[in-house]
């Protein structure tokens, strides 16, 4: 797989692959250095100003205003491109943060989890990747704080509709996975997508459009439950599939 494979060390815990949160940390670190740069261009625009004051007011007393509303109408906007990307930025780090917490908790799971975090997938990453005896789970982690609610088929946070479908978002991941195994000759167990919410109070008890919504908390339960649908050597072999995979991405 892409990098290193990160295995527990300990032979009574989870399998693990890829570190979890890495993704989102270089999205972060990429929004920051776009708002530095803008923020450089902003003082460089502001200081060649300065310097072209004089020349500037040659040009007369109409000129002279135009250009000055047009620096402080171009320093407002780029300000707020700046405020926008320095935004983003730490809404990265808190969903890095989050995947980091919830790989750490699935990487506490006993021996015949495999787990594969930050898969690379042409549907955009898949935070984890779950393989047991007990099927296949593609795991979206979210950040969001609030109450998660469910109206009809329509999840809320705090009785609002969220931003985006995730919904939609971790079917396709689960389609994803699906499909590249039936490649490989394997159409079974399907995986089921889940969609994790680290720190908001989720009070959804049914899934939504096929999709289980969990907390955090109720991650360890929810996999208690759920019924054996694989041998541990399938289990195995879908593991190196997704691992081969990966590799064959990045080759």
């Amino acid at each position: 797989m892409k990098g290193e494979s990160v295995a527990a060390s300990d032979s009574k815990r989870a399998t693990v692959y890829n570190m979890a949160g890495v993704g989102v940390r270089k999205m972060e670190a990429a929004r920051w250095l776009v708002a530095l740069f803008i923020l450089i261009v902003m003082y460089a625009g502001i200081y060649f100003y300065t310097k072209s004051v004089k020349m500037i007011a040659t040009f007369g007393l109409p000129v002279s205003l135009v250009v000055f509303v047009g620096i402080i109408y171009w320093v407002k906007a780029m300000g707020a491109r700046v405020d926008s990307y320095a935004d983003r930025a730490l809404q990265a780090r808190r969903g890095a943060v989050a995947e980091e917490d919830v790989g750490n908790l699935l990487g506490d799971f006993p021996a015949g989890y495999f787990v594969v975090h930050d898969f690379v997938s042409k549907r955009g990453n898949i935070d984890h990747i779950v393989i047991s005896t007990k099927g296949i789970l593609t795991v979206e982690t979210k950040s969001h704080r609030g109450v998660v609610t469910c109206e009809g088929e329509m999840l809320k946070r705090d009785g609002k509709p969220f931003e985006k479908d995730f919904i939609k978002q971790a079917w396709a991941q689960a389609f994803y996975i699906r499909d590249l195994l039936a490649r490989h000759g394997i159409s079974g167990p399907k995986p089921q997508p889940v969609i994790l919410f680290a720190n908001a109070d989720v009070q959804v008890r049914q899934q939504v459009r096929g999709v289980e919504i969990i907390s955090r908390r109720y991650l360890p339960a929810y996999l208690e439950r759920l019924q054996n649908r694989t041998s541990a050597k399938d289990a195995e072999m879908i593991t190196e599939i997704l691992k081969l995979s990966q590799s064959q991405m990045f080759v």
